[in-house]
């Protein structure tokens, strides 16, 4: 089932990229398509962290959110960076992990550093060492509501 996925999204991504419909062209893609599919399973790269297919919902009602938050930093720290006396406090703080899959920590780690304001720093087993700009990204992130957002995403119980 993971094979066939793969194949289908790299059959959609190669055709919205090159636009083509000529019979050769078409060919070269599926050649391509099946030689990338038969490296990856070869190689073992197709499995569950690989295609979380269990996210593709999930993930869809996160990224608008992702977006939104990331479009509500970019204000705040624009407020922050033109106000005449910046409340900068940069401090690093360890936020503890609830995800339970690599996919999921991954995207975390990713969803803060995408988030002006914060940079993730480093990666643990059980918690992630997070750059924050100001106390109140810094609490933004201890409160767990990306954390609670990744795993509802991912199915998981945030608790």
């Amino acid at each position: 089932m993971r094979s066939f996925i793969l194949l289908l999204v790299l059959a959609i991504y190669w055709w919205l990229l090159s636009g083509q419909t000529g019979v050769f062209l078409i060919g070269s893609g599926v050649v391509c398509i099946l030689w990338t599919l038969y490296m990856c399973k070869r190689l073992g790269i197709v499995d569950e962290e690989s295609i979380p297919i269990r996210a593709f919902f999930g993930a869809l009602g996160y990224a608008p959110w992702l977006l939104w938050q990331v479009l509500l930093s970019n204000i705040h720290v624009a407020k922050i960076v033109w106000a005449p006396e910046p409340k900068i406090n940069p401090k690093t703080i360890k936020v503890p992990l609830k995800t339970k899959t690599a996919f999921g920590t991954a995207t975390f780690a990713n969803s803060i550093t995408l988030t002006p304001g914060t940079v993730t720093v480093e990666v643990n087993d059980d918690e992630v060492v997070v750059h924050a700009l100001t106390d109140e990204t810094a609490a933004d992130l201890l409160s767990g509501s990306m954390q609670d957002k990744i795993c509802k995403m991912e199915g998981q119980d945030p608790a």
